[in-house]
């Protein structure tokens, strides 16, 4: 009878989840590569290539090393609890500081004025899709650093983040090895098919399907291929990025329309676009996810509308309804934009409309700021590349209240199923949804009250509650649009505008990742430290006992 022999003992714990980050550094090194194509066509950039090449080399080069010493061949346990979460966390802040880096080199080479603060709070806000931006490198600035290299960059940012890093290498994964448990950390609630690895590859599909379509309208209505593209890929993942100084504004006005409209695909979960593909339509639109996005964006744009007309009476001669077409226009383009979060700005393109006061532009009225908040805060649908408290989420909290108070007024021999129309069938209501709805929402508002109060009083003097509440709520539903941040706001260097950059980065990355996975994350590492102290704890035990033993004898 042959010898058994020893089984080797599984890889777990931090050098399981570092082995798995080694994974994803060396997609993130592949993503880092991406933007050198564009020298291709714009030669004049090819100081780009050095600054790109050597963050690639290094992604690789680490992920290599990770990989390889940590868990090659290797048996591995599955993810105890939470430890997809950390990974998620690690496999984000990674990919953020590999997007940061292009400008930070740039920045110490001379090319570019960007701190690391700033560095980073643009990376963040390219791959958490919002768009909120400290970028002056434009393509239309005269003597900018390799514009189109760092423009594509960040749209290029936006359109992986939208997607999300953890879709793309599900395959690698499979349903083993927390591969599930960490699709759905990252905000991927619908499965479209029963294997994790092939809804990726649908996803993908569809999102990229999406994105050539954006490409070829928005090059059709005018706008030249280069900025086609990086206008599409920021507007599929909601992102908003444009390679423009002035956003959709420095083209034409039909541009500006089409864009927000097209990002409103990004705000729809991926299981209803399945849907749309195949002529489904009675299933869409009967999904109470849909119906509330068509409810609520009527509702936002007749206030907006009419809380802008009031407010633009005393700028006009003619009373409500002079350049009423145009309030309208802009009503429709900022809802939609702050809906679907995808958080492109227009100003010139609305005659000088803007929901901003100062300057030359008309100042739109604090009703549509407050609807806007509101619609930020709400966001897009959930399982879509939108953010904010997501709608079904609202769905559910609307429709647990309706049947409350609806059985309070029952007879008690009553009973009333809590229905609900999800992804073609009517289903009732379980109280776990109900719960992580009500909890999840809870949790998002008292982030939103601690990060606007931390912005209000760092910088007393360039926000007030209003301004600071906008920013908040666009920068943890990963809108975009910006009342007081931006390139002239961080220009002093000054403590308050740090504070603030690094205030909004963590909205942004929080808002993304919807907030529990980094609580889980932090859980995970103290559990983590507290198992590592035990077992050193238990070894040392064994080994005063074992020397006890030794002197007895």
């Amino acid at each position: 009878m042959s010898p058994t022999l020893p089984q080797r003992k599984e890889i777990t714990g931090f050098r399981l989840i570092l082995g798995y980050l080694g994974m994803f550094l060396i997609l993130i090194g592949i993503i880092a590569l991406i933007p050198m194509i564009v020298v291709a066509f714009y030669p004049a950039e090819w100081e780009a290539l050095g600054i790109f090449g050597s963050v690639a080399a290094f992604d690789i080069v680490a992920g290599v090393l990770l990989y390889f010493l940590l868990i090659f061949k290797k048996p591995r346990s599955r993810f105890r609890r939470h430890e997809e979460s950390m990974l998620l966390i690690l496999t984000w802040l990674a990919a953020i500081l590999s997007g940061a880096a292009p400008f930070f080199i740039a920045t110490m080479l001379g090319h570019m004025d960007m701190s690391f603060s700033g560095a980073f709070f643009e990376a963040t806000s390219g791959y958490s899709t919002t768009g909120l931006t400290v970028f002056s490198d434009f393509i239309d600035i005269e003597g900018a650093f390799c514009p189109h290299v760092y423009t594509f960059h960040r749209a290029f940012m936006n359109f992986i983040g939208g997607v999300g890093l953890v879709l793309l290498v599900a395959s690698v994964l499979g349903a083993g090895g927390g591969g599930v448990a960490l699709y759905v950390s990252e905000g991927h609630s619908d499965r479209l098919l029963p294997n994790i690895a092939k809804s990726a590859k649908l996803i993908f599909g569809i999102y990229s399907g999406y994105m050539v379509i954006g490409v070829v309208v928005l090059y059709l209505a005018g706008m030249p291929v280069f900025d086609a593209i990086c206008h599409s890929m920021s507007a599929i993942s909601g992102g908003g990025f444009s390679p423009m100084s002035d956003n959709v504004a420095g083209y034409a006005p039909f541009n500006g329309a089409v864009i927000p409209n097209t990002s409103a695909l990004s705000a729809i979960s991926f299981m209803l676009h399945t849907f749309l593909l195949r002529f489904r339509f009675k299933d869409l639109f009967r999904d109470d996810e849909i119906r509330f996005f068509i409810f609520a964006e009527l509702t936002f744009l007749v206030t907006a509308f009419l809380g802008a007309l009031i407010a633009t009476m005393s700028f006009r001669e003619g009373g409500f309804f002079t350049d009423g077409d145009q309030l309208f226009r802009a009503s429709l383009f900022y809802t939609i934009g702050s809906m679907t979060n995808s958080g492109f700005a227009s100003t010139t393109a609305m005659s000088g409309y803007h929901i901003i006061p100062g300057g030359s532009a008309v100042f739109l009225g604090h009703t549509m700021v407050v609807v806007l908040i509101i619609a930020m805060l709400i966001g897009g649908g959930a399982g879509s590349s939108a953010g904010g408290i997501k709608q079904y989420r609202v769905v559910i909290g609307l429709r647990s209240l309706y049947y409350s108070l609806r059985y309070r007024f029952a007879s008690i021999h009553e009973h009333y199923p809590r229905l609900t129309n999800r992804y073609g069938e009517t289903k009732e209501l379980e109280d776990s949804a109900i719960h992580e709805a009500h909890h999840y929402t809870m949790l998002f508002i008292l982030l939103f009250i601690l990060l606007t109060t931390v912005v209000t009083i760092s910088n007393p003097n360039d926000y007030s509650l209003e301004s600071a509440a906008f920013d908040i709520a666009s920068a943890m539903s990963n809108t975009g649009l910006s009342w007081v941040i931006g390139p002239g706001f961080v220009s002093t260097r000054s403590a308050a505008s740090f504070i603030t950059m690094w205030a909004m980065s963590l909205g942004m990355l929080l808002g993304r990742l919807e907030i529990l996975p980094a609580a889980y994350a932090v859980a995970n590492v103290r559990a983590e430290i507290r198992y590592q102290h035990s077992l050193r704890f238990r070894k040392k035990r064994e080994t005063q006992a074992l020397e006890l033993m030794e002197e007895g004898e």
